[in-house]
């Protein structure tokens, strides 16, 4: 059942609005326990947890708990899976609030209809202030975050292979974001939104490791603020809202057993319903992923995307422009993941994700904008239970617009407990 399951996922990649999930990483539980649990301490010092301009950055050091759980299940036509962490975080430079708590979360399921007919679901929930965590898996969206905020990403499709040249796919995504701060102007005013994504694609089984891909997706974005976006301004948040067609094509190549590229590409045809007089825009978008485990216990997944994606900038109303005030931002965004075990007890990991972006609207029209994102630990494991870790994260902004660049360090240094 595991491996009719995997070889339907494989048949199947979703990319829900800016991000791409690569569907040969199909559901995957423990056989010989349901359940884990963990928990991690972590010493760490910030030199910028206010996410600040330079001459604001304010350092401190601190210490994080991070209990964690997943748990899963598998039957004759099903597999599902449950998996969170929460983590509170004390800041010593902090009087009043010296706490920030967050909590991830993730459920993936896989039910078989029939032999070559599989439905799929996914939901991931993000209740964080870090940006990088609230935007995780895609291009980053606001520059700060300040408060607990929510994203949830849900998603649910059917997948299915009608003949040995003809399959389809056909799904629904959803995404809601909820920002603490509020009032006009506020996070809540310009990035308090629902995604509603509806997507079909049809699968062409070109060779027994290359298929085909011709489909058409429509996305609303429907801004739920109810707040001005500029103090004093009638200008409210759905006057950002937007509807978009897209017109795809792509490709998905087997290497190996244990390498799978997708490819995703376009064009985007979107519309500003507040925005009077403004036609309608066209945009190429593009999206790539790949995943290697190259040894036993090593592996690492590189990609890149193009396309739009919200922003927290706004600007100055302009009275000249078409369109008055910056409405999104069209980016780049190339990542990677290592993982790699040195021996057998220790791992070296790293990431990387590099964005450029340029605004589009308003008096920042075209202005541009570069986040770098760099992350590297080590892990030594002292049994099968305990283990001790350590590693050291960048973040930098690069701006045309005044008072945004930043840059942040952050090392930390714990033990982890896993059952």
């Amino acid at each position: 059942m595991k491996n009719i399951l995997t070889t339907a996922g494989m048949a199947a990649v979703a990319v829900a609005g800016f991000q791409t999930q690569c569907a040969a990483q199909a559901v995957a539980v423990d056989d010989s326990k349901w359940w884990h649990v963990s928990a991690a301490l972590r010493g760490f010092y910030d030199d910028n947890h206010t996410i600040a301009p330079k001459d604001l950055a304010r350092e401190s050091f601190g210490f994080e708990v991070r209990p964690g759980f997943d748990v899963g299940h598998q039957g004759e036509q099903y597999i599902v899976k449950l998996s969170g962490y929460y983590s509170g975080r004390w800041f010593e430079d902090r009087d009043d609030d010296p706490w920030d708590h967050g909590f991830m979360a993730d459920a993936n399921g896989e039910y078989m209809l029939t032999e070559n007919h599989v439905l799929r679901f996914s939901d991931n929930f993000s209740f964080t202030s870090e940006p990088t965590l609230l935007d995780r898996g895609g291009a980053i969206t606001l520059l700060r975050a300040d408060g607990t905020n929510i994203r949830n990403l849900g998603e649910v499709k059917y997948v299915g292979q009608f003949t040995p040249l003809v399959g389809l796919e056909v799904g629904y995504g959803n995404t809601f974001y909820e920002f603490e701060q509020t009032g006009a102007g506020s996070y809540s005013a310009l990035l308090d939104r629902v995604e509603h994504l509806i997507k079909g694609e049809t699968r062409w089984t070109l060779t027994p490791t290359l298929a085909g891909i011709l489909g058409y997706w429509y996305e609303t974005v429907g801004f739920s603020g109810d707040e001005a976006i500029v103090p004093g301004s009638t200008l409210m948040s759905d006057s950002r809202d937007s509807y978009s067609h897209y017109f795809i094509t792509g490709v998905d190549y087997t290497v190996s057993p244990h390498c799978f590229i997708s490819v995703r590409g376009g064009a985007q045809n979107v519309t500003y319903d507040g925005i009077e007089n403004e036609p309608d825009q066209w945009n190429g978008f593009g999206d790539i992923s790949s995943t290697f485990e190259y040894a036993e216990g090593s592996f690492f997944r590189v990609g890149a995307r193009y396309g739009r994606n919200r922003t927290d900038m706004l600007g100055p109303i302009s009275a000249t422009e078409t369109i008055p005030y910056t409405v999104d931002q069209e980016t780049a965004v190339a990542y990677g993941t290592v993982s790699h075990k040195l021996t057998e007890q220790l791992t070296a990991r790293g990431s990387a994700q590099l964005q450029f972006g340029s605004f589009n609207g308003g008096v920042n029209d075209g202005d541009g904008e570069g986040v770098y994102l760099l992350g590297v630990s080590l892990t030594y494991d002292l049994n099968q239970y305990l283990a001790l870790e350590t590693g050291y994260n960048y973040d930098r902004l690069d701006s045309d617009s005044s008072g945004r660049s930043y840059t942040r360090n952050r090392v930390f240094l714990g033990v982890r407990g896993q059952f």
